[in-house]
């Protein structure tokens, strides 16, 4: 297992010297799941539904259960229809099975061409709508979790990627590796290196993509929040790109980039969690009602430059 450590790190470090296309990747960094919206997607740390398999795939072996989980997302003033769905299976105590697809798509997207194509663009030759059509991007993964050491879980995601654009159309294929160490029963860290050896996407007009790897890092402490006695737990994560966005992103150092997220998550009882956060400069906010194996989950996202968001999710998990 170490040999598989060394060889992952390796590659990380050989493919982040490779040529890539900057934000060739950007429509897999829109995150996964309710829960982890309304936690500022600080998720990376905690990990503990089936969208682990896309925050981090090393929480998976902390699910015991079969469980299932379908999500519905309109942003970008339901420009964007986001939906997902993912389950975990356990084979046995041991190993871990996780399983996700993701699908986003925009439609009614025009297509368009100058009146007169000879002349440039004025008020007499405006450009006229000729045509829309649609973008999809379809992202099914497959993961595998099982122990590494007696506190470290370790999992692995091969994710494959179907793109269209129009009648353009792309496929493509990458990997994940994640860790999640239990420093002690209330405090845990969690590592995804993600497109670990350099996701390629494949246009089928002959162009290809790399996406270049990236980390998302993070803790979380669980404590009992004062005044209130509630259960809680604190989370903060960092994502790290290596494509030197600059001042796109919250701090820049060279070509690496940081984004940053934080939540909270209060267990007021059983049956009801509510949780809050920020995501880059965003708020984020949600609750989730359980009962008996069934959990109902909300989030919103406060966006003032894109819209709000919001994302629905219903959960079924398998007791056995």
């Amino acid at each position: 297992m170490k040999k598989i450590i060394i060889l992952l790190i390796s590659c990380f470090l050989l493919s982040s010297l490779l040529h890539a296309d900057k934000y060739a990747g950007e429509f897999l960094n829109i995150g996964v799941g309710v829960k982890a919206r309304a936690l500022g997607n600080a998720f990376v740390a905690l990990a503990d539904d089936p969208t682990a398999v896309y925050w981090n795939p090393a929480g998976i072996y902390y699910c015991n259960n079969i469980s299932f989980n379908i999500m519905h997302s309109e942003e970008y003033a339901g420009n964007l229809k986001y939906d997902a769905i993912s389950a975990i299976y356990p084979l046995d105590d041991a190993k871990k099975f996780g399983f996700l697809i993701t699908r986003t798509g925009i439609s009614g997207i025009p297509l368009t061409k100058l009146e007169d194509p000879n002349d440039t663009v004025s008020v007499h030759n405006p450009p006229y709508a000729y045509k829309y059509v649609s973008d999809a991007d379809y992202t099914g993964y497959l993961s595998f979790s099982s122990k590494l050491f007696t506190d470290i879980s370790f999992g692995i995601t091969t994710k494959l990627i179907y793109r269209t654009i129009g009648d353009i159309k792309a496929s493509g294929i990458g990997l994940d590796a994640g860790f999640l160490y239990k420093i002690n029963p209330s405090i845990q860290v969690g590592l995804n290196i993600r497109d670990a050896i350099g996701t390629s996407i494949w246009w089928k007009n002959g162009e290809t993509e790399t996406v270049t790897p990236n980390i998302l890092a993070g803790a979380s402490a669980k404590f009992v929040f004062p005044i209130i006695n509630v259960p809680s737990r604190l989370l903060c994560q960092t994502d790290i790109y290596f494509e030197n966005r600059d001042q796109a992103a919250q701090l820049s150092v060279g070509k690496a980039s940081f984004d940053f997220h934080a939540g909270m998550l209060f267990n007021f009882a059983p049956f009801l969690s509510v949780a809050c956060g920020i995501e880059r400069e965003n708020l984020t906010a949600g609750a989730f009602i359980s009962y008996k194996n069934y959990t109902l989950q909300y989030a919103f996202e406060n966006n003032p430059d894109l819209n709000n968001i919001h994302r629905i999710s219903l959960g079924v998990e398998f007791i056995n």
